[in-house]
């Protein structure tokens, strides 16, 4: 058994030895870097290492919790005495309790690491030299000024990096964790032309330092800060909206608020009480994998030891499932769906998606806009996290792009309003691409191009 389980364990008998009927631990150790670079010279250096231990009891039907970051045998008693007290002022409410030891993953009382084959650690990153760390976030902002003569600068080339583990226990047998790493560069490019400048986005991920594209980066975001130079407004005007894929996960990102049991518990989600309708159109279908090999959310299981799984939530236009812990499970009696979610030790046990996408389709993102005719296409969401409302389901969000006429860009757009419902959008998807791509920044989100029939685009 590894060491950290032997820790847990003791946690847990001076939780019950406190008073507790039942009880959980949960144990994170986690590290990062971030670097920026500017002008070929690096502009910050950042690491940071977080550790420690949380706890949940369960007492008289009542729950508790508490955490420390100092493990040592007198605080670790003094927190799991903490959540016991906790627990004792605390409403009692009989929906919360620990996950039934029959959800659990094959292996979970071993007291090992599991997810082995789900390819969620890419070697520890920290074993990377910086210097070749450095020498990434350099190479994408080489590559994107020698992209095109108007590129004239980059804003921002970064490297960042997480990795880290995270084990669980409980006095219902649970004894195992996981290792996972993730790594991503991305950049801001610059191009000028005639007076008026214009940004690009790109970036690049995946598990280790050397999995990634410094070269796809930098084009990605080079070339879209070219295709924006000379925008103007655009004429106030119903017209198809073509959605690039990172838009469209920005889209989905917001989406996964209302498709959370939490957000339907606490009436914040304009989806509430509609299992079984209509949501959207037949071409879109959503789904959350928490066992996609590779995939930036996959976990062998959830904050609460319950094996994760692939849950459809939109089924070819009808809303089939929320999200859902074992606490909005039991609420809603529908059950957990192994999407537990703790953003750290310290915090309480919540709702999260792991893996959560929209399946692709059969069309190219070039075919899908060919065959729009005229309207929009969208290259940048703007005000994102105020715009898009998953409680009352209102969108107004601010976006760049092109104009498309016939088919075929015609000159650049900035300073748009796409305004609407979430309905709206999902009731009018006419396409979906066949380029669907995972964006760890946006928490695992995955997405393709998504063609919506007819929207307000608002301009001058």
């Amino acid at each position: 058994m590894e060491p950290v389980f032997t820790t847990l364990d003791a946690v847990l008998e001076r939780a019950v030895d406190a008073g507790a009927d039942e009880a959980e631990a949960c144990f994170e150790r986690s590290g990062g870097v971030s670097i920026k670079v500017f002008r070929g010279g690096v502009e910050k250096f950042t690491s940071s290492e977080a550790m420690g231990v949380g706890i949940r009891v369960f007492a008289g039907g009542r729950a508790g919790r508490s955490y420390t970051s100092d493990l040592s045998g007198k605080a670790l008693a003094s927190a799991a005495g903490a959540a016991v007290a906790s627990a004792r002022i605390t409403p009692p409410d009989p929906d919360r309790a620990l996950a039934p030891a029959d959800l659990y993953p094959a292996g979970f009382a071993e007291g090992r690491y599991l997810g082995g084959e789900l390819g969620m650690w890419g070697g520890d990153p920290a074993s990377v030299p910086a210097a070749e760390k450095i020498e990434l976030a350099l190479e994408m902002e080489r590559l994107a000024l020698g992209h095109d003569p108007r590129v004239t600068g980059v804003e921002t080339a970064a490297y960042s990096e997480s990795a880290g583990e995270m084990a669980l226990a409980s006095t219902r047998g649970f004894t195992a964790g996981y290792r996972a790493s993730i790594c991503y560069g991305y950049l801001v490019a610059i191009a000028e032309s005639g007076g008026e400048s214009q940004t690009g986005f790109g970036f690049t991920a995946g598990r280790s330092p050397g999995s990634l594209d410094a070269a796809a980066a930098a084009q990605e975001a080079a070339s879209m800060a070219v295709d924006l130079l000379g925008a103007r407004q655009a004429d106030t005007a119903r017209v198809p909206v073509l959605f690039d894929n990172l838009s469209t996960g920005e889209l989905l990102a917001s989406l996964a608020g209302a498709l959370s049991g939490e957000s339907v518990v606490k009436g914040r989600s304009f989806l509430a009480g509609r299992l079984g309708e209509e949501v959207a159109s037949g071409l879109v279908t959503v789904r959350d994998d928490g066992l996609i090999p590779g995939g930036f959310g996959t976990a062998p299981f959830d904050g609460e030891g319950v094996e994760t799984r692939k849950n459809t939530l939109i089924d070819n236009g009808v809303l089939a499932s929320f999200l859902h812990n074992c606490y909005t499970g039991a609420r809603t009696g529908s059950g957990t769906t192994g999407n537990a979610g703790r953003a750290s030790f310290r915090s309480p046990v919540g709702v999260s998606p792991t893996n959560i996408y929209l399946e692709p389709g059969d069309a190219s993102h070039e075919e899908l806009r060919s065959g729009m005719g005229r309207g929009f296409e969208v290259r940048e969401l703007q005000g994102v996290h105020i715009g898009l409302s998953p409680v009352t389901g209102e969108v107004s969000i601010g976006a760049r792009g092109l104009w498309i006429e016939g088919g075929r860009p015609v000159h650049a757009v900035r300073e748009v309003t796409i305004a609407g419902t979430f309905s709206e959008i999902l009731l009018g998807v006419a396409g979906v691409g066949n380029n669907l791509r995972f964006t760890p920044m946006l928490g695992g989100t995955g997405t393709p191009s998504i063609l919506v029939e007819g929207l307000t685009v608002g301009g001058k």
